[in-house]
């Protein structure tokens, strides 16, 4: 309704198209603006649209876009930081209760018809390793801290004001991962990211360990994970 009120011509892919290559292009030709959230926006995308001229992000992840092809070709970029965070840090507390009172596992049994007690434990007072301590991660802390939880974080940027006032510990990523009962993602992929837990990484982390990743999958090294598994 917001969009209908500012612009005449509006399309929206009210099919749940999903929307890659040629068909976006056709999608996009003849627009000025588009509103795009997991479709891939790359250099042969850009080229085919000369009269698109603004792309607005729907989500926080950016690296579904080319950035270096947006300068290219003069496009502008709309993105807010932060819209989803309590979403995404909610999703954080249910999947750390769920798998430390093991409740995927007593889900299927049950379905399958067998019913035993799985002895779990306790959020409370678990230690939290957060990898990336931007909107996302600020916003768990809080939650976290209502558990007693003791949190441990490690960001590239200087958080020391946040830490200091929520009670939250500065760490190295080799020291949070091998001190961690829980260990949660929220950093964006690019370069400096892609597979930053990598088999050496992943191999400091505690047997128990619970690892929780709802940024990317390209953070972990998938294949050696499974193999731990």
């Amino acid at each position: 309704s917001e969009l209908l009120s500012v612009y005449k011509n509006v399309k929206f892919n009210d099919d749940g198209l999903k929307l890659h290559g040629d068909n976006l292009a056709e999608y996009l030709s003849g627009y000025d603006k588009a509103i795009t959230a997991l479709e891939v926006v790359d250099d042969t995308l850009l080229s085919r649209l000369p009269n698109l001229t603004v792309i607005s992000k729907y989500g926080v992840g950016v690296d579904m876009i080319d950035m270096s092809a947006m300068h290219k070709y003069g496009k502008r970029f709309g993105w807010t930081g932060g819209v989803n965070c309590r979403s995404v840090s909610e999703l954080v507390i249910s999947f750390a209760i769920a798998l430390l009172r093991h409740v995927p596992a007593a889900h299927r049994e049950v379905l399958s018809g067998t019913w035993r007690q799985h002895v779990g434990g306790y959020l409370s007072g678990k230690t939290v390793g957060i990898i990336g301590c931007g909107h996302i991660g600020k916003d768990l802390v809080p939650l976290l801290n209502a558990f007693g939880c003791s949190i441990l974080a490690n960001d590239i940027c200087d958080q020391s004001e946040f830490y200091l006032s929520h009670g939250v510990k500065s760490s190295s990523l080799n020291d949070l991962l091998i001190k961690s009962d829980v260990i949660t993602l929220h950093v964006p992929l690019d370069e400096s990211t892609e597979n930053i837990l990598d088999s050496d990484k992943l191999s400091l982390m505690k047997s128990t360990a619970i690892l929780i990743n709802t940024a990317r999958g390209g953070l972990v090294d998938e294949q050696f994970l499974k193999a731990m598994l």
